[in-house]
């Protein structure tokens, strides 16, 4: 083991200029089908997630091929930083941008040097906003607050999360607080991980250690205390699971494989596949501020019927309402807002026009990203509907004295 980190050097912050030593850790990256980010030098934008997909090492060329697609206008010579992790030790290095070698098949130039810069003890792994892992952290008893947000990524040693909310655990009010509110070395001492592959929940408790802000969002660093022998095995799990779908993956199979034919309830990673295993134990103010926070997209005809369900839903707590009069607008609506949050489709067919399942899930599709959109379909009456998709589920008529109908919708948008 010695003999192989000794590959890259052994002075963390020296450079290694080697071209043996670079040349192996690439081939190591590709060998390993690795993930890792690569970024505009000095950008602040989101990292786009790469794999080394071949090397020319007479032209100095490393093609590598990533999960979106770089913009348009991206010209040859645009410096980039690679970030990626081999043998326990995270190195940076600088390339530069080639041109388009196919799809979502980019050219860069073998990189010159890597710069250790590495002060983790573990792999860290990355988890996309989709994946629906989510963190709620308390940092005290009343009147603490609680925060709660998407993961990031996660290691033994801890985590990374977006923070998307942040309430007073005394009042239940909102607070929208800067950078200065996550100061290192505070302490949480409830820390909970939801929806993790195979693992419900996952508990800890845990110390900030790091917070930056990237495109207005704020990003926490969170180091575990002591895990019990439980809790790593746990976590060990989780990570092992990770670890084999990195190097099982195929991108472009995945994606095909799920677009073709209907999704059955087993095979769907949507919201709606998931069950809150947790509820019993999330306080109600989680709750209710979770309602507060879920986007909701009413696509009904406008009308008295209309407000009858707009004032429903804000009785239940689904504030952030927005009402549109058919899908083509709810289409061109979220088309043209991509960075927002995905929202939960609360949706009533015209009367006397048939839109079938299919369309639907057509219509999920030409979102992209996107096309896990949950879908809640208004029936009224009696009328029963099966759909047999998990992501498009029938919800009766909304009404403020009716309570069965909420919990379906807390489930569709991961509640």
């Amino acid at each position: 083991m010695s003999q192989e980190k000794s590959t890259y050097g052994s002075g963390r912050g020296t450079p290694v200029e080697g071209f043996a030593q670079i040349r192996q850790a690439m081939l190591d990256l590709f060998r390993m089908e690795a993930e890792f980010p690569i970024r505009v030098e000095g950008a602040h934008s989101l990292p786009y997630t790469a794999k080394v997909h071949r090397m020319d090492l007479e032209k100095g060329l490393l093609v590598l091929k990533l999960i979106r697609p770089l913009p348009h206008e991206m010209a040859p010579g645009a410096p980039f930083e690679m970030l990626f992790s081999l043998e326990e030790q995270r190195f940076e290095a600088p390339t530069v941008f080639q041109g388009r070698e196919g799809y979502l098949l980019y050219g860069f130039t073998l990189p010159a040097q890597m710069i250790p810069s590495d002060r983790r003890q573990h792999k860290r792994y990355p988890f996309r906003p989709r994946e629906k892992a989510y963190v709620v952290a308390q940092d005290g008893s009343i009147p603490g607050h609680g925060l709660s947000g998407p993961l990031v990524n996660l290691s033994l040693g801890g985590l990374a999360f977006r923070v998307d909310r942040v309430m007073r655990l005394d009042d239940h009010m909102r607070v929208t607080p800067g950078l200065g509110f996550f100061e290192r070395g505070k302490a949480f001492p409830m820390l909970k991980i939801r929806d993790l592959p195979k693992l419900p929940i996952f508990e800890a408790r845990g110390v900030l250690v790091n917070a930056w802000e990237r495109d207005g969002e704020i990003i926490v660093d969170i180091l575990f205390g002591e895990l019990q022998e439980v809790e790593l095995r746990e976590i060990q799990g989780v990570l092992e699971l990770r670890e084999n779908m990195q190097r099982a993956s195929s991108g472009t199979a995945s994606e095909g494989a799920r677009d073709s034919g209907p999704r059955s309830p087993a095979a769907s990673k949507g919201p709606a596949a998931r069950v809150a295993p947790a509820g019993k134990e999330t306080p109600d103010a989680l709750r209710r501020l979770g309602r507060r926070c879920t986007r909701l997209v009413l696509v009904m005809a406008a009308g008295p019927d209309r407000e009858q369900v707009r004032q429903a839903l804000g009785t239940a707590g689904f504030l952030r309402l927005e009402t549109v009069d058919t899908l083509s607008q709810a289409l061109a609506s979220l088309r043209a807002d991509r960075s927002a949050t995905n929202p939960l489709l609360v949706f009533e067919p015209p009367p006397g026009e048939s839109v079938s399942l299919l369309d639907i899930q057509t219509f999920q599709q030409e979102l992209g990203e996107l096309r896990e959109l949950p879908v809640a379909l208004i029936v009224r009456g009696d009328a029963v509907l099966e759909t047999g998709d998990p992501l498009i589920r029938p919800l009766p008529w909304p009404t403020s004295e009716d309570l069965s109908w909420p919990p379906l919708l807390d489930e569709l948008a991961g509640l």
